[in-house]
């Protein structure tokens, strides 16, 4: 299941509030790089069994928040644990090698 983040409240549940791995997507309606990578990114929950939680962000609806995040270009992937920061995939990815970046942040 993906969270929408609307507010700094969601952020913080999602983000301080809970522990364990989260992958944030930020990104558009508009963006056709991000509705390419929308059943990747819904697919890291099942290919992770339940290990990673989905959040998003839609940088149109919430461009102040977004901001905040510092990104360079939509869509636009950060992975946490326990609300640090341990990555970003940045733009469009084949979906074996998206999964295998995320594999490859969790190992570290």
């Amino acid at each position: 299941m993906v969270t929408a983040i609307h507010s700094d409240k969601d952020l913080d549940r999602e983000f301080v509030e809970k522990k364990g791995y989260v992958l944030l997507e930020l990104g558009a309606s508009w963006c056709r790089p991000c509705k390419v990578m929308q059943p990747a990114f819904e697919g890291v929950e099942g290919e992770f069994k339940g290990q990673v939680r989905l959040c998003t962000i839609d940088v149109d609806e919430q461009e102040e928040m977004a901001e905040r995040f510092g990104i360079l270009g939509t869509p636009t992937f950060i992975f946490y644990k326990d609300g640090k920061e341990l990555g970003r995939i940045i733009g469009y990815r084949q979906k074996n090698k998206f999964y295998e970046d995320i594999a490859k942040m969790m190992k570290e």
